[in-house]
Parts: structure tokens; sequence; C-alpha cells
């Protein structure tokens, strides 16, 4: 097997420290991957549209702040996601993502409480219960007394509530705009790492 020399990286990595004296490792990584990979065009508008290049609703200062921009464009991402699904859920009912999200959770996780669902989607108690006893209105999922401890209760799907699970699953599927675009394959597993990362990191901190 013919060996990669590792000069190459070892010179990228001299020039990050010179750009970024207070870099490590990890910001390394990504730098890396977004310097070495072609630069993605964005897709061409219709004529009538015109797609600024930077957020000229933003002043300038704003631009420069990395958290404010972290929060900016997150948030813009979430609407986006529920503007994509908002025809799906509407045609089944739900009044949001979010009681999808809940009764998909209670799909795959084994017999939850009420609280660990509110906890796995960072939902509020009391917004959570409200959600979920909206699902239990419609049938599509069921509250039982845990076997092994009497003071507990267990969430389950009704055949209804699995049925749901994947006939909107399917539909999500195909929506034609994917939520990570037109990213490669490198660039998905680097963002979906990053994700991870701050999902985890904030997680330890988040309180119900």
């Amino acid at each position: 097997m013919e060996k990669s020399s590792a000069v190459p990286v070892l010179i990228e990595w001299e020039r990050y420290c010179d750009e970024h004296p207070h870099g490590n490792l990890r910001e390394f990584a990504s730098w890396l991957l977004n310097t070495l990979d072609p630069i993605r065009e964005t897709p061409a508008k219709p004529a009538t549209e015109s797609l600024p290049t930077n957020d000229a609703s933003l002043p300038d200062a704003l631009q420069q702040d990395d958290d404010f921009l972290s929060w900016f464009y997150m948030s813009r991402l979430n609407r986006f996601v529920r503007f994509y699904a908002k025809s799906i859920m509407a045609e089944h009912s739900f009044s949001g993502p979010d009681e999808f999200l809940f009764l998909s959770m209670i799909h795959y996780m084994d017999r939850p409480t009420k609280k660990e669902v509110c906890l796995a989607n960072a939902v509020e108690l009391t917004t959570g219960v409200d959600i979920l006893r909206r699902l239990m209105k419609r049938g599509l999922i069921l509250e039982a007394t845990d076997e092994r401890d009497a003071r507990s209760k267990r969430l389950s799907l009704t055949d209804s509530g699995r049925t749901m699970v994947q006939v909107v699953g399917k539909q999500l599927e195909e929506i034609p705009h994917s939520v990570l675009a037109d990213l490669s394959e490198a660039d998905r597993r680097q963002f979906m790492q990053t994700l991870q990362y701050l999902n985890n990191y904030h997680l330890l901190n988040y309180k119900l």
C-alpha cells in the first residue's frame, strides 16, 4: 500500500498556526476541510430575486460577533426546517414539528416517562406535558403504570401512532430541499460532529 506523505499537512498546520496562534487541533481540522475543499457556489436564483453576499439587514458590528451570528443562523435554520415540514405537519393535524418529534422519540425510546421524553427533546416539562396530552387525545400514545414501579408511568405508541411515525417519516424523507443542502459527504460529517458536540456541551447546562 502506497504511503501518503504527512508533509503537506504539516505545512498547512504551520500556516494555520501563523494565522490562528490560539487555535487547537479541532479548529485546525475544520479549517483544513474548508480551506482544501473547492468553494461551492450558491445555487443561482431567479433574475427577479436578489441574493446578497452578506446579511445586509445586520449591522456590521453584529456581523463580526460569532456568538450572535451563531444564534442568528441557527434560529433561521430552525425556521427553514419548519417551513419545509409545515404542509406535512398540517396534513396530519400536528400543530408543529415538536409534536411529531415527541411521537418519534417515544417510538425509538424504551417506554420512557414523560420527563425522559421532555429531556430528550429539550422541552420544558409543562410544555412537554401539553404536547403529550394532545397526542394521547388523538389516540397516538398510551400511558401505563410501570410493572416494576407502581409510582412511575411509561409511554408507548398505539398502532395508530406507529403507523403515523412511518407515514410522516417517509414524507419528510421525500422533501425536495435537504436541510444539509449541497454539502459534500466530508462537510456533512464535520457539520454533524460539530452539532453533536454543541448539543452535548449545552445539554450539561440545560435544566428543565
